[in-house]
């Protein structure tokens, strides 16, 4: 089946940043705080609104540095505040607060300069807009008119992530207007329309170019539906809201996390790490210290991550707990320990024996080497019954990398 370019590209690029932040963030009660809480003074902060520019810009330098080859902002959520100049189509935006500047401009200008493909966030679900409930016909004239003004005047665009149409889900939505003013404007951009918590990985016949699975983990994905092959895209956030919430500790580890990326890659989809910056734009210590993990397990796998087919396979003896997987020439293992001395206090972490059947390629394996610190893997492979066995030491003292990496060599 014919996959386009620009979806094979969009795959590539393995994870991205999420970034929810908007007028939610003053309240630091999460990002559907004025929908749930009815905070009575949300429009004070608007007057309010000052972030430092420099924040923005460290964001997407940060998203660099980690390895995530594009980010997704918050262009408007559901509260209806425009991070861009809406050229007076709607008053409700950043250049009409205080900060007076067009934030979408900074984002994208700094993208640009740092070799990360901007994509926009846009929710359709709006709780401030009164067309959106009494006109309906007349807001979605008007979404298009907001969505032209992104395509033309921020350069070239990664994609457009659409959220909320599972709020009118009998509604017409026009969607294939919008979708083919995007693709003659933009037309390298990805269209990723957001089927939300209920409908986790169906495309609904809709012309998008990604299924997407929210707060998903999905063991397979359906690439090829409505006769079109789709990308994959799962979403995740570090605690239990996508805005800022002061109040919630709840994070995920870092181990969760790597597992995460290892396994969404692993299924054949692209891995949305969100965040919910301040109100000033900034990160908070949780938020800055997971990224920075993934930043420097990313420095030593990043290979592993970018560009790999999807293939799962599984391991024996079944009685392990290690789960393991190849994707293309690297094989993935976790839950290795530490090698000690020969005091078990100290560890004395044995190898593991894993056995690869119903292996998919007969080429002749060369070596096989941990990308952590090069060193090479014993390894048996029986082309007769297609298997491939390998010897899985643990990790060198010192070292713990949750997920162990290692890259296959054929002759």
């Amino acid at each position: 089946m014919h996959i386009e370019t620009k979806i094979k590209n969009f795959e590539k690029m393995g994870i991205g940043l999420f970034i929810h932040w908007g007028l939610y963030s003053k309240f630091s009660q999460g990002e559907w705080s004025q929908n749930i809480l009815k905070i009575k003074n949300y429009q004070s902060a608007f007057q309010e609104f000052k972030p430092i520019e420099k924040n923005i810009t460290d964001l997407v330098k940060l998203a660099k540095k980690a390895g995530f080859k594009y980010i997704v902002l918050t262009a408007k959520h559901h509260d209806g505040f425009y991070l861009f100049d809406t050229k007076g189509i709607n008053s409700f935006d950043c250049v009409h607060t205080p900060f007076k500047k067009d934030i979408i401009k900074i984002f994208t200008d700094e993208c640009h300069k740092q070799g990360i493909a901007p994509f926009i966030y846009y929710a359709t679900y709006d709780w401030n807009n009164t067309k959106y409930h009494e006109n309906f016909s007349e807001y979605l004239i008007e979404l298009r008119k907001l969505i032209r003004l992104i395509c033309t005047n921020y350069g070239q665009i990664g994609g457009f992530w659409f959220d909320g149409n599972w709020n009118k889900p009998q509604a017409n939505w026009q969607e294939e207007t919008l979708y083919q003013e995007i693709r003659e404007l933009q037309p390298q951009a990805i269209i990723i329309n957001n089927t939300g918590l209920e409908r986790q990985g169906q495309s609904e016949g809709k012309k998008v170019d990604v299924i997407t699975f929210e707060r998903g983990n999905p063991k397979i994905v359906h690439h090829v539906q409505d006769n079109r092959y789709l990308a994959a895209e799962t979403s995740l956030t570090l605690n239990k809201h996508w805005g800022n919430a002061k109040n919630d500790l709840n994070y995920i580890s870092a181990k969760q996390l790597i597992e995460q990326i290892c396994h969404t890659r692993k299924v054949g989809a692209n891995l949305l790490i969100n965040v919910g910056p301040e109100f000033d734009g900034s990160l908070n210590v949780h938020c800055q210290s997971l990224l920075e993990i993934v930043s420097h397990w990313m420095k030593i796998n990043h290979e592993a991550i970018y560009g790999t087919a999807n293939y799962e396979y599984p391991t024996y003896p079944s009685t392990s707990n290690i789960h393991d997987f190849i994707k293309g020439r690297y094989l993935f293992v976790d839950n290795l320990g530490n090698i000690g001395n020969s005091n078990v206090i100290l560890g004395g972490e044995k190898a593991r024996q894993l056995v690869f059947n119903n292996w998919p390629n007969n080429q002749k394996i060369s070596h096989i080497v941990w990308l952590d610190n090069n060193k090479k893997l014993s390894f048996k492979q029986n082309y007769t019954q297609k298997s491939l066995e390998i010897s899985a030491d643990g990790f060198e003292y010192g070292t713990n990398l949750i997920e162990r990496v290692a890259k296959i060599y054929y002759k």
